[in-house]
């Protein structure tokens, strides 16, 4: 047989829709599952349509919060809720993604099987995150319309004395969308500005309060845990504006600042770190280092060496009366 010497690959647009949803994996997170036209769903697993349904029957996929219970929700914070009023049942909610997928592929053709994939003894898991977009037709019968992508983030929208968790999908080309409601809207990046001035998009909402989630249901805000502040995710959304025109984030620039401190551990580099870690939303800035230490090391550095004292790890060893862990940041040359 010829042996063919040069290789190829090729990529394949499948499309999809989000719907909302709760993972219950310990706690109640609010999650967007990502439902295909070829029958798979992204579900913080990304099989096959069975093993959706599995995931539905197990309990890791739910359609509701019990009464008491916290909704955690993505980049934006934690409430426990009582009165909840929700749109869906295992069975109906199965039923509705069927109904989707149907929409999509009518003749559910190419419907995908999942096979696991074992590589040199290690299992490959796959990434089911889809790409927000929408469509731009350069002529109104543009056969292959120019796909504009976006990322996105959660705020609440208030109408009258109602509130919406609404998702707010940011494009390449400035346009903003309020999406996850009956009928979505647009508006540019000033005229978010202004609906957050005026206080009709928010990310804090008071007790009693009640929360519609378009798709999923409806309960009233009991206690909160945390919330992120409404200028925060401001500036959450102005990065992604500027990494969709290809221009680095603050959270890319204070990353980029660190690993070149650790080169070069001087006083100008120190006070780069500084402001470009202050430039940072507060609720990425866990982000900055691993997983494990997450910004910890950076704060020892601008703030001092007793900042280690915040970090998870030292915390649960001091309270199990355990060998406190450390750090090591390098010192700042003499200049």
């Amino acid at each position: 047989m010829i042996k063919p010497s040069t290789r190829v690959y090729r990529k394949q647009v499948v499309k999809g829709v989000s719907i909302p949803a709760i993972i219950h994996n310990g706690n109640y997170y609010f999650v967007d599952l990502e439902v295909y036209e070829d029958g798979r769903v992204e579900c913080w697993n990304f099989e096959d349509l069975e093993s959706f349904k599995r995931k539905v029957k197990s309990g890791w996929i739910v359609l509701n919060v019990p009464d008491s219970k916290a909704i955690s929700i993505h980049g934006l914070g934690a409430w426990a809720i009582r009165k909840g009023s929700w749109t869906f049942d295992s069975k109906s909610f199965v039923d509705y993604v069927l109904l989707l997928i149907k929409e999509m592929n009518p003749r559910m053709e190419n419907i995908y099987q999942y096979t696991q994939k074992i590589v040199n003894g290690v299992r490959i898991g796959e990434s089911g995150g889809g790409i927000i977009y929408k469509d731009h037709k350069r002529t109104p019968r543009d056969p292959f319309p120019e796909k504009i992508r976006a990322d996105s983030v959660n705020m609440f929208y208030r109408s009258d004395d109602e509130y919406w968790l609404v998702k707010v999908n940011v494009f390449a080309d400035s346009i903003i969308e309020i999406s996850r409601l009956r009928e979505s809207f647009e508006i540019n990046l000033k005229g978010l500005e202004e609906l957050i001035t005026n206080g009709t998009i928010l990310t804090e909402i008071p007790r009693n309060a009640k929360v519609n989630i378009y798709g999923l249901g409806t309960f009233q805000i009991e206690t909160a845990s945390y919330a992120v502040r409404v200028d925060q995710k401001l500036l959450e959304i102005r990065d992604i504006q500027r990494k969709l025109s290809g221009i680095p984030s603050s959270l890319e620039i204070c990353r980029e600042a660190y690993d070149k401190y650790l080169e070069n551990p001087t006083y100008e580099q120190k006070e780069i770190l500084k402001v470009s870690y202050e430039n940072v939303p507060d609720h990425q800035k866990m982000f900055v280092g691993d997983m494990d230490t997450k910004d910890i090391q950076v704060r020892m550095i601008l703030y001092g060496e007793q900042e280690i004292e915040k970090w998870s790890h030292f915390q649960v060893a001091k309270q199990r009366g355990e060998k406190l862990p450390t750090l090591t940041i390098p010192k700042l040359k003499e200049e």
